[in-house]
């Protein structure tokens, strides 16, 4: 039989170790509140955003666990299974330290002004690729997609028209991502292009995350599968 405190601990490790995340993400080593913390930290961290108000009210709960008798602390309650689970997984994404360029597609094929219709079709082709961004003077354009490549030969349009010509601008759902952001960063992006969108987002990862600079990493939702896969 499980010891009684089992949770409280978890919960106080789960803690403990997300006040350890923050503080080395915010690069600091004074002492900082841990709803100070958070409410610093949510600013520029969309684990952190998303998850604000629940570690907020976790600080809380937090002081509700325990009991500090002197130089000691007492555990006095218990926290839900499903609360513990909850501050574990959010512990687990915060110490993730792995960046989406380190899951990306690598390197990134693209078509430029000169790409035709047919070239796009074999380099999407060579890779097994199904999103082909275009560049235009070192700039970011749009997606061209295998689909619309094929659309364009069932119509027997000529395929040694520039690539350029099938961009469709209002089904561009393409994402910058700077290349120190870390994968969860990448996977909330998704979710949240999700939401708002029946197609799914192409992530580009640039220096920056500038649609002006090269890019360094392509994530597409044919990578979702295998990152998940590998961080679950």
């Amino acid at each position: 039989m499980a010891d009684k405190t089992d949770n409280a601990i978890r919960f106080l490790n789960a803690y403990a170790s997300i006040e350890r995340s923050l503080n080395r993400q915010q690069c600091r080593a004074d002492y900082m509140p841990f709803k100070k913390l958070v409410r610093v930290a949510a600013k520029n961290n969309r684990i952190v955003a998303r998850n604000e108000e629940m570690l907020i009210e976790y600080a809380d709960l937090r002081n509700a666990i325990v009991h500090q008798r002197g130089r000691h602390e007492e555990v006095i309650a218990e926290p839900l299974d499903s609360v513990t689970e909850n501050i574990e997984r959010i512990a687990d994404l915060l110490d993730s330290d792995e960046t989406a360029l380190s899951y990306s597609s690598r390197p990134v094929m693209t078509a430029d002004e000169t790409t035709t219709v047919e070239k796009a079709y074999e380099i999407l082709h060579t890779i097994d690729g199904v999103k082909l961004p275009v560049y235009i003077e070192g700039r970011y354009e749009g997606i061209v997609t295998m689909e619309q490549i094929a659309g364009w030969a069932i119509k027997k349009k000529d395929c040694q028209e520039l690539v350029r010509y099938l961009i469709e601008k209002e089904e561009d759902h393409t994402i910058f991502l700077d290349k120190k952001e870390s994968i969860m960063d990448a996977i909330l992006l998704f979710d949240e292009a999700m939401q708002h969108s029946s197609s799914a987002p192409v992530i580009i990862i640039t220096e920056n995350g500038s649609p002006e600079e090269t890019p360094m990493g392509i994530l597409s939702s044919h990578d979702l599968s295998r990152i998940l896969a590998a961080l679950l």
